[in-house]
């Protein structure tokens, strides 16, 4: 059965700069950045997969206060997602419908939370293995506030082609 346009869910992703500590088989850190990140895309993606929040169906959206944005909003899951030769974090929400402006920004600062205080913090500590004897720890709430975009003010994605993109999109939404 075909969803009808105005039956079918509503997809959005913020994106976050991520940093990173590379562990060597000598315990030896270095620092990394989206950039350097980016040649671990693969890796950090498998270990988000296995991720505990994964499991529910509603994610990150459990964790929304009652009102007006939790009765919107479906799912939240964290992602990665090479743009720009970069390594971003990214948070895919999907919703019942369109967020209105202020009610992006109440995500915007939900997601920022949820990065610093709360599924960031623990999955910044888990150690990812990515080479021999080598690990890797991601830290998506590196990012303040006011660094978190949705895809079109990092993209500069004009309205008709997001609705193009979602429209393609679609019938993988539904997939963490």
């Amino acid at each position: 059965m075909k969803i009808k346009e105005s039956e079918a869910p509503a997809g959005m992703r913020l994106y976050s700069p991520l940093v990173g500590a590379f562990y060597d088989s000598e315990d030896h850190c270095t620092s990394m950045d989206g950039y350097a990140l980016s040649g671990y895309d693969w890796t950090i993606k498998k270990a988000l997969e296995k991720d505990w929040i994964q499991e529910s169906r509603a994610g990150l959206a459990e964790y929304l206060d009652e009102g007006p944005l939790k009765e919107k909003v479906v799912s939240m899951h964290p992602a990665v997602e090479v743009w720009n030769y970069c390594l971003w974090g990214v948070l895919k929400v999907e919703c019942r419908e369109e967020l209105s402006p202020e009610e992006t920004e109440r995500l915007k600062s939900e997601w920022y939370g949820q990065m610093a205080d709360g599924w960031g913090e623990g999955f910044v500590q888990q150690d990812i293995e990515c080479e021999e004897g080598c690990r890797l720890c991601v830290d998506f709430g590196a990012a303040s506030r006011n660094r978190i975009r949705t895809e079109q003010e990092l993209k500069g994605i004009q309205a008709a082609d997001q609705n193009q993109t979602v429209e393609q999109e679609s019938p993988r939404m539904g997939m963490a």
